[in-house]
């Protein structure tokens, strides 16, 4: 009853934010694993919103419009992918650690391949779950997360799934 009674003052900020992916497609369609990680990127804008802060933290919520390209060495997917992301933050000053969790929905908006004959055919859409954390110092925020695919994007039978890592730099304009 006393947390239901707690006042909610919403704050919210609004940047950019980039960075490195690390992407391959799980389980590897070829034996021998001849094809390993893609590094690529992603970049988009996010928002920031404090729910309830308290004075060891606070929860926010902070969802993120991305460009993100995923897939496999030699294989890129391009995605369009939104997330909502559910962060606990604690309260340090000017330093704030944060865990978060967030479940995305992405759209394929592109399939590339390097290799001489490989077109085949993927799903239009993604969606998974993604773990985290980070340190946002003041308007900065530095974050790393591992994404984990829960759609089979594979076309004729195989089974793949995208798993990556990405490690993203945010810069909070809007506060």
């Amino acid at each position: 009853m006393l947390v239901a009674a707690t006042p909610l003052h919403a704050q919210f900020s609004a940047g950019v934010k980039a960075g490195g992916t690390f992407a391959r497609l799980q389980p590897q369609e070829e034996s021998g694993n001849a094809y390993g990680w893609s590094n690529s990127y992603h970049a988009g804008l996010a928002l920031n919103v404090y729910l309830a802060s308290f004075s060891f933290g606070g929860f926010a919520v902070q969802p993120e419009a991305l460009y993100n390209r995923k897939g496999r060495d030699g294989l890129y997917l391009s995605y369009g992918e939104a997330s909502l992301g559910i962060i606990y933050l604690l309260n340090f000053g000017s330093v704030i650690p944060y865990i978060s969790f967030a479940p995305y929905y992405a759209f394929l908006l592109s399939a590339r391949s390097s290799r001489q004959g490989d077109s085949r055919n993927f799903a239009g859409s993604d969606y998974g779950l993604k773990l985290g954390g980070g340190v946002e110092l003041q308007r900065v925020q530095v974050s790393a997360s591992y994404a984990w695919g829960l759609y089979n994007i594979a076309g004729g039978g195989a089974s793949s799934r995208n798993v990556s890592t990405e490690i993203s730099l945010g810069y909070f304009f809007l506060q």
